[in-house]
C-alpha cells in the first residue's frame, strides 16, 4: 500500500489510545476528497503547507493537553533517571514511546536521534525530565512515520513486515493503532498462520474498541455516519429531537452490528428483526399492531437519511439499495432531467402520480421502472420514519411492480430484495474496498468473485475472516487474477 494519511477519525483514535486524551483536532484537518470511503484518497503525492501545519499543531496541543494530567502522565513517563548520566530510562521511554507511535520497533538510527532530541531539550532548552520527554513525543507525533500509513516489508520482500500487517489489522478493526498486545504477537510470527490470525480478529472485534469498524465500514457505506448532520424540518417533525435522532443512530449500529459481531448472515439484512430502542418510541407510536418492522429499510435510520428535510424521496429511498446495497450504478445518461414536475396548475398531485408522469419520458423509464416500486413501497414512512397511511391529505398507495411480481406493500418486497444475488456479490466489494484502502481496479474483479463464492453472504464476520488471510491483505506478491 502506497503512504496514505490517517483519516481524521483514524488520527483522531489514535492520539486518543496513544495518549489516553479525549481531543479530536483531526476534525479541524483540511478535508480530503476521497471516493466511497474516506480512506480511499489516493496516493499521497507531497503534504501542503496546511496540511503540515495542521499535524504539527496537533501534536503539540494534544501532549500539552495529556501533560496536564498527573495520571495520564505517569501513563506515558514510566521511569526517572537515576543520575544526569543515566541513559537507560531515556531510551527506555524513547524506544516505548517510539514503537507505539509509529506502530513499529524504531531502527538504531532512530532511537539516537531521539535520544539526542531528548538531550538537546534537557541541557540546550533545559527543561526537566518529564518536559523532555513531552517534547520527544511531540516531535514523533510531527513525523510522518506517525501521521501516515507506510508500511515496510518483510525479510520475504513479497510480504507485509510482521508490524505493519498488525497495523493493517488495526486499523482495518479498531480504525486505529494496534496495542502492546497485538505488536507483539505479529512480531513473534504468529499472524503467519491463518488460524492465529482468524482468532486474533475475533478478539479483536470483541474488544470495545470493535464497534469502530461497524460505525466506519458498515457507517460509510450505508451513510448512518451522516445521522449526526442529518437536517430534518423540526417544526413540521417535533418528534425528531437530539434524543431520538441519538437513539435512532444508536439502533442502527446496534442492528448492524448483529451481522458481524452476531451470528445473523448477510443475507437477513432486508428481514431480520429490529433492536428494541425506548428512545425512539415517538417515532414507532403510529406503527399498526399487526405490522412488524424488520430490514435495514425500515430502520428510522434509513428512512429519514434517504429523506429531504421536509419531505420523502421514493427514488433516493429505491436508489440507496440498488447502488448500496447492491452495487448497481444508477448515474443518469447525460442531458437527463431528474427531476419531478413540479406541483403547479393541473400537475400531478401526488408523489407517484408525479412519478408515472416523469416516467412517461422514455429516457426517464427504464431506472424509473425498477426504483418507484421500491420507493413507492416505503412511501407509508414519512421523513423521520414515522408510520403514515396519508400524504399531505391523500391516501398513499404503496402497491407496485416489483421484477414483474405485483407486491402490495413493503412487507411484500422485502422477501424479494432479500433472493436477489447481487446483495451477496456487493458486500465483498465494499469490504474489500475499505481494507485496501482504495477503489477496485479491474484486477480486483476476480478476487472478489471468489471472495463472493466462498462466503456465500453468511456472516460479516466470516468474511472479514476471508478477507484478513487473503494473500492482498497480507501484503503477499497478489495472485493471478
Amino acid at each position: 500500500m502506497p503512504a496514505h494519511l490517517l483519516t481524521a477519525s483514524e488520527y483522531n483514535a489514535t492520539v486518543q489510545d496513544l495518549l489516553g486524551v479525549t481531543s479530536r483536532p483531526a476534525d479541524y484537518f483540511p478535508a480530503a476528497s476521497s471516493s466511497e470511503f474516506d480512506a480511499n484518497v489516493g496516493v499521497l503525492a507531497s503534504l501542503s503547507e496546511v496540511q503540515s501545519e495542521a499535524v504539527f499543531n496537533a501534536a503539540r496541543d494534544v501532549v500539552a493537553k495529556a501533560f496536564e494530567s498527573p495520571e495520564l502522565t505517569a501513563r506515558l513517563v514510566t521511569c526517572t533517571p537515576a543520575s544526569d548520566t543515566d541513559a537507560e530510562c531515556p531510551k527506555s521511554l524513547v524506544t516505548t514511546l517510539g514503537r507505539r507511535a509509529f506502530r513499529r520497533s524504531l531502527d538504531d538510527e532512530e532511537v539516537a536521534a531521539y535520544l539526542a532530541t531528548y538531550q538537546k531539550a534537557r541541557q540546550s532548552l533545559e527543561m526537566g525530565h518529564v518536559d523532555a520527554v513531552a517534547h520527544v513525543l511531540r516531535v514523533m507525533l510531527s513525523s510522518p512515520s506517525f501521521f501516515l500509513r507506510i508500511e515496510r516489508p518483510g525479510p520475504r520482500k513479497d510480504a507485509l513486515e510482521s508490524a505493519a500487517l498488525a497495523s493493517r489489522l488495526s486499523y482495518l478493526l479498531w480504525g486505529s493503532m494496534p496495542d502492546d498486545a497485538l505488536l507483539a504477537i505479529a512480531e513473534s510470527g504468529k499472524l503467519d498462520d491463518d488460524a492465529e490470525l482468524i482468532a486474533m480478529t475475533d478478539k479483536m472485534l470483541e474488544d470495545p474498541r470493535g464497534q469502530r469498524f461497524v460505525s466506519q465500514f458498515l457507517g460509510q457505506w450505508l451513510g448512518t455516519v451522516r445521522l449526526s448532520s442529518h437536517n430534518v424540518d423540526t417544526n413540521r417533525f417535533p418528534q425528531w429531537t437530539p434524543e431520538v435522532a441519538k437513539g435512532v443512530e444508536a439502533q442502527a449500529n446496534a442492528f448492524l452490528s448483529g451481522f458481524v459481531t452476531g451470528t445473523t448472515p448477510w443475507k437477513e439484512v432486508f428481514l431480520a428483526p429490529h433492536p428494541a430502542n425506548t428512545a425512539i418510541q415517538p417515532l414507532l407510536a403510529a406503527d399498526p399492531t399487526t405490522f412488524q418492522r424488520r430490514g435495514f429499510l425500515t430502520l428510522p435510520a434509513y428512512l429519514a437519511l434517504s429523506s429531504h428535510s421536509d419531505r420523502t424521496s421514493p427514488t433516493a429511498r429505491a436508489k440507496g439499495v440498488i447502488t448500496s446495497l447492491f452495487c448497481t450504478d444508477m448515474t443518469p445518461p447525460p442531458g437527463v432531467v431528474t427531476e419531478l414536475p413540479p406541483e403547479e396548475g393541473q400537475s400531478p398531485r401526488t408523489v407517484r402520480e408525479r412519478l408515472e408522469a416523469h416516467r412517461r419520458n422514455p429516457s426517464c423509464a427504464g431506472c424509473h421502472n425498477m426504483l418507484d416500486p421500491l420507493g413507492l413501497s416505503l412511501e407509508n414512512f414519512d421523513p423521520v420514519g414515522r408510520y403514515r397511511t396519508l400524504d399531505e391529505g391523500h391516501p398513499i398507495d404503496s402497491s407496485g411492480v416489483y421484477e414483474g411480481i405485483p407486491i402490495a406493500n413493503v412487507s411484500e418486497l422485502l422477501p424479494l430484495l432479500a433472493e436477489d444475488s447481487r446483495l451477496g456479490d456487493c458486500a465483498p466489494r465494499k469490504l474489500y474496498s475499505f481494507a485496501m484502502r482504495r477503489s477496485l481496479v479491474p484486477e480486483d474483479e476476480p478476487r472478489v468473485a471468489r471472495l463472493s463464492a466462498t462466503w456465500k453472504a453468511g456472516t460479516l464476520r466470516e468474511l472479514l475472516h476471508h478477507v484478513v488471510v487473503s494473500p492482498a491483505f497480507r501484503g503477499h506478491a497478489e495472485e493471478a487474477p
